[in-house]
């Protein structure tokens, strides 16, 4: 994967979260999976031989990560959004509201 395709892949999954050190290493994480521990450390010389769907493998593990949202009264799949409605999705604030 080059540093383009790696950036193309960022920009189409904004609920992967990632972040470069000194040392030019990535980490990943699926921000579905709340937890600090299951990040994915990508060194430069690993990220040519990357692909985006051993990333995507790599990141859930085999979990379903499907992202199904409810807007105006009906269900429907995110990734079949375009990229203003996935900003939108992005900009949302979600509370918690207790009893």
């Amino acid at each position: 994967m080059t540093l383009e395709e790696l950036d193309r892949y960022l920009e189409s999954r904004p609920h992967v979260l990632w972040l470069k050190d000194d040392e030019g290493n990535f980490y990943f994480r699926h921000e579905e999976f709340d937890n600090e521990q299951e990040k994915v450390k990508v060194e430069p010389r690993a990220l040519k031989e990357l692909t985006a769907e051993k990333l995507d493998q790599i990141l859930t593990a085999g979990r379903n990560v499907e992202h199904i949202t409810r807007i105006t009264g009906y269900f429907s799949r995110v990734e079949g959004w375009n990229k203003g409605k996935k900003g939108e999705l992005a900009d949302r604030v979600r509370t918690e509201i207790s009893k």
